[in-house]
């Protein structure tokens, strides 16, 4: 008998003006020991089917089906009592974000200790001493410290782990990892999926993965399930889902993961769009000692050097934390720099006064990675978007209303959303109404801050498609951040990587993807998920001392570059330089 098992459930939630239809009569099942991908965009009824498993859903959800059992245990007859064992002894969840998920007010040992004594009689001392040993068997070192955090004192990766292990705390039957890694940096995302693998196999969990990304599904799962408008479009082994897809809509899935682009036309000879000298930012901070106060510095950006060239893309990329939004919010003027040089265009705008800024501004535009907040929800989108009209002055106001009408249809939204408002969109739909406004001044310089990073895959394929349309009509230069190698290997001309503030290694796409030279450019690319299961590997994780120790050495023989025991950029090929230990 399957563990799990699902027979035509559906669900409809009632709002406003009718029923929306979530989950149209879908039916699956997971042995023991079983690994379960399900696939599909959002809004495709993933995460609505796992949560009517654990009848999680809320109170506007009607839920009918043939049958819905887990563990032996028909779901839909169980009493609250048969529930409480359920959640948790039998199934636990991993959810999207984890932030939401724990408690705020609560620590982290508090929380996991809670989740134990409600399922067996133990001490709070045991209950604590076993959350200590669970945290230790996700990675977390210094669990003993953990257990007394609070869930904003995490990372997103260790919140991810904490969560993690929490859901392990009452040894479950099956794990439903709900878009476990969607805001990860690719780094922590393999090493999340590298652990959850490892924990289902050291438990003998059975796994269901839902998520968008298929990557991931490559990576961690044995079948797929493929969903789209709340239906099972195909399913079967993972292998097969890959080499042989039956369905269009599978089809068109696997083929956004190889979506490339023609190069752009850079312009070498003139003047670089945009050029970054020597810019840095360090932030003042405070540090107590007992009685004591004392005050430094952390340096969130060390002096940089970026050129971005005319009608080129120039790819930022790094981990959460390396500097790189941080640069392109002051290449904006956004942040304002502790030191250097910010050239748009051939003028240096590094000291203009705000007034003398704006009619820089229309030159230089930036896309949000969050088009949510970015977005006035008090708004219509034709308001949003010629917005940057009424601020400088250009044109009537019907010209205005004509030309944001005009950009909506040029990003590929009908001109009848016009007096729609920002919530009333899915997240692609946001994002294109967010380029729209940013292009809409006809700049000559785009920062594009992680644009598609919560995007699902097919979504992200017409994103950038639509960037690089742009670019090219446009004549356009932009400064593409990001944490999605995958997605900068098929758009950029040259790629800044950038660790701790620094950058490591600049050169063109080709030549950093064919032959990195940095242990941290290696290990970005390492972590990238593989395309295609036969291609999923075991992967070793540096440490930052691993990475330091690593840092190539170069010996100089008459040029400019003096012996240095400090890492300093090196060229080691044309437009290929490299941070290194430079030695006679």
């Amino acid at each position: 008998m399957p563990l799990v098992e699902i027979q035509d459930l559906k669900v409809s939630f009632s709002q406003y003006g009718g029923e929306i239809h979530a989950v149209r009569g879908i039916s699956f099942s997971v042995n023991e020991g079983e690994s379960l991908g399900i696939v599909g965009e959002s809004g495709s009824g993933k995460s609505v089917s796992c949560s009517a498993l654990l009848r999680l859903l809320p109170a506007t959800a009607k839920v009918s089906a043939k049958s819905i059992t887990l563990d032996g245990v028909d779901v839909l007859k169980a009493n609250k009592e048969d529930l409480a064992r359920l959640r948790g002894r039998s199934a636990a969840m991993i959810f999207q974000d984890p932030m939401t998920a724990f408690d705020p007010v609560f620590t982290i040992g508090h929380q996991i200790a809670e989740t134990i004594q409600s399922h067996r009689k133990v001490s709070k001392r045991e209950a604590l001493a076993e959350a200590e040993q669970l945290l230790l068997r996700v990675e977390i070192k210094n669990a003993k410290d953990i257990l007394t955090y609070y869930p904003h004192q995490l990372s997103g990766g260790m919140l991810q782990r904490a969560m993690i292990a929490m859901a392990l705390s009452c040894r479950p039957k099956v794990l439903i990892a709900d878009e476990p890694t969607t805001a990860l940096d690719v780094t922590i995302q393999a090493q999340i999926l590298q652990l959850i693998k490892k924990v289902q196999a050291e438990f003998g969990m059975a796994l269901i993965m839902i998520t968008h990304d298929l990557g991931v599904i490559a990576e961690t799962v044995d079948r797929v399930l493929v969903m789209y408008n709340g239906e099972v479009m195909e399913q079967g082994p993972v292998q097969q889902i890959f080499d042989a897809p039956q369905h269009a809509y599978t089809r068109t899935l696997l083929a956004s993961l190889q979506t490339t682009f023609e190069p752009s036309r850079g312009d070498g000879s003139a003047a670089p769009a945009l050029e970054l000298r020597g810019l840095a930012k360090a932030y003042r901070i405070k540090r107590r000692s007992g009685f004591f106060t004392s005050y430094g510095d952390f340096h969130a950006v060390r002096p940089v050097d970026i050129t971005l060239p005319r009608n080129s893309i120039v790819g930022l990329v790094g981990e959460s934390g390396s500097g790189k939004t941080t640069t392109g919010m002051m290449a904006m003027r956004l942040t304002e720099p502790s030191s250097g040089q910010i050239l748009v265009d051939g003028v240096d705008i590094t000291s203009l006064t705000p007034d003398q800024l704006k009619s820089h501004r229309r030159s230089m535009q930036i896309v949000f990675q969050d088009s949510y907040s970015a977005l006035d929800p008090m708004m219509t989108l034709t308001q949003i978007i010629a917005e940057p009209l009424h601020i400088h002055g250009i044109g009537t106001t019907r010209e205005q209303t004509e030309k944001a009408l005009g950009w909506l249809e040029r990003v590929g939204l009908p001109r009848s959303f016009g007096n729609r408002y920002a919530h009333e969109l899915s997240g692609g739909q946001r994002q294109r109404v967010a380029i729209a406004r940013a292009l809409i001044l006809g700049p000559k310089v785009l920062v594009a801050d992680e644009p598609t990073s919560a995007l699902d895959v097919t979504v992200k394929a017409q994103i950038i498609g639509l960037l690089k349309e742009l670019q090219a009509e446009m004549g356009l230069s932009i400064l593409f951040i990001s944490h999605d190698l995958s997605t900068v290997k098929s758009l950029t001309d040259s790629v800044v990587v950038m660790y701790r503030g620094r950058v490591v290694e600049q050169a063109p796409t080709s030549a950093i993807f064919a032959d990195p030279q940095h242990p941290y450019t290696r290990a970005l690319l390492d972590a990238i998920p593989a395309s295609n299961p036969r291609d999923k590997r075991e992967r070793t994780f540096l440490a930052a001392a691993d990475l330091e120790a690593q840092t190539p050495r170069y010996t100089v023989i008459q040029t400019g570059l003096a012996p240095n025991a400090t890492p300093q950029l090196v060229t080691i090929a044309p437009n290929h330089r490299v941070e290194a230990i430079v030695t006679t």
